[in-house]
C-alpha cells in the first residue's frame, strides 16, 4: 500500500514529487548559485511594486505645477523638484510605468514577430530562407536606434500610430529588435531541424506547421527567455533614449529619460538632484534586467550546461 501510495502522489502540491516543490527546490538553488541574478530580482520586483503602486507612494501630482521651484531634497518633497516645482519622487515613481510597459511590450512583439521568422526562415529554408536573410541583413546595416528614431518621428503619418504613445514606441523599438532575434533564433532552428524527435514526428504523419510550433518551437524556450531577458533593458533604454531627445513621450509626461534631457540639462550641475534620481532609477532597472538575464543565460543556455542552477 506504501508503494501504491508513493506511486499515486500527485504531480502538483508541496510532495517530494510535487511541482510546487520542485519549484521550491529550484529556486533554492538559484539563490545560493546566483547571488547578483536574485539581487537583479529583488531590485525588478521593487521597481514593478512602485510602478504598479505609485498612486498611493507619490506625493503629489507629477504633472502639476508647484509654487516650491527648485527645491532641495527634504521631508516635503523627498527627491527635490524640478524647474516646473514637480515632485522629482513621484516622476521618478510614474516613470517605472511607461518604462516596464514600452519594454515588455517591445520584447513581447519582437520575439513574437522574430521567433516566427526564424521558425520560417530555418525550417523552411530554400527561397524564403534566402529572402528573410537579406531583409535582415538590410535591417541590420543601420542600428536599431536609427530604425526607432524614423518611426518615432514619422508615426503621425501612419495609420494607427500616434507620435508618443506607447504602441508607436513599441512598434518603433521593435523594428530594430526584431532582425537581431530572427537570426539569433534561425541557426538554433536549423539545428533542432536536422534532430531525430523531428524525422520521427514526419513519420508519424505530423505536418509542417505542428512540427514547427508544437516540436521545435517549445526547445527554443530557454534561448528565447535568455534573448527576451537582453531584450528588456535595451528597449527601456531604447525609450530613454527617444525620450532624452524629445521623440519619445509627450513632454511633461513623467519619464525617465525626459526627465533626462529636454532644457533641464542647464540646470545639472547647481542642482544634482535633478539628474541623479532619474538616472539612478534608469540605471538600476537596467543593471536588474542584465543581472538577471545573464543568471538565466547561465541556467538555460544549453551550452552554459552545468553552470548554473540545477
Amino acid at each position: 500500500m506504501a508503494t501504491q501510495a508513493t506511486e499515486l502522489e500527485p504531480t502538483f502540491g508541496w510532495g517530494e514529487y510535487g511541482a510546487l516543490a520542485r519549484t521550491r527546490r529550484w529556486t533554492t538553488r538559484f539563490i545560493r548559485t546566483q547571488p547578483l541574478g536574485t539581487l537583479g530580482f529583488v531590485i525588478i520586483l521593487l521597481i514593478v511594486f512602485g510602478a504598479i503602486f505609485a498612486d498611493y507612494l507619490h506625493t503629489s501630482d507629477p504633472t502639476e505645477f508647484g509654487n516650491d521651484i527648485l527645491a532641495e531634497p527634504g521631508a516635503d518633497h523627498f527627491f527635490g523638484t524640478n524647474r516646473e516645482g514637480q515632485d522629482v519622487w513621484s516622476r521618478v515613481l510614474y516613470g517605472a510605468r511607461p518604462a516596464l510597459q514600452i519594454g515588455v511590450g517591445t520584447v513581447l512583439l519582437s520575439v513574437v514577430l522574430g521567433g516566427v521568422l526564424a521558425l520560417l526562415a530555418g525550417f523552411v529554408g530554400g527561397t524564403v530562407d534566402t529572402v528573410i536573410s537579406r531583409l535582415i541583413e538590410i535591417f541590420i546595416c543601420l542600428p536599431a536606434i536609427l530604425w526607432a528614431m524614423v518611426l518615432a518621428t514619422s508615426a503621425d503619418d501612419i495609420p494607427g500610430l500616434e507620435r508618443g504613445s506607447v504602441t508607436t514606441l513599441v512598434v518603433a523599438i521593435s523594428i530594430g529588435l526584431v532582425p537581431v532575434i530572427a537570426r539569433i533564433l534561425r541557426g538554433n532552428v536549423i539545428q533542432e531541424k536536422n534532430r531525430q524527435y523531428v524525422e520521427a514526428a514526419r513519420v508519424i504523419g505530423a505536418n509542417e506547421g505542428r512540427i514547427m510550433f508544437r516540436h521545435i518551437l517549445p526547445n527554443l524556450a530557454p534561448l528565447i527567455i535568455v534573448v527576451a531577458s537582453a531584450t528588456l533593458p535595451a528597449a527601456i533604454l531604447a525609450e530613454s533614449g527617444l525620450s532624452f531627445l524629445g521623440i519619445g513621450r509627450p513632454a511633461g509626461d513623467p519619464g525617465w529619460g525626459a526627465d533626462l534631457g529636454g532644457k533641464a540639462r542647464s540646470l545639472f550641475r547647481t542642482y544634482w538632484w535633478l539628474p541623479v534620481f532619474p538616472g539612478v532609477a534608469l540605471s538600476l532597472t537596467v543593471l536588474a534586467f542584465n543581472l538577471l538575464g545573464d543568471s538565466l543565460r547561465d541556467v538555460l543556455d544549453p551550452r552554459l550546461r552545468g553552470t548554473g542552477a540545477r
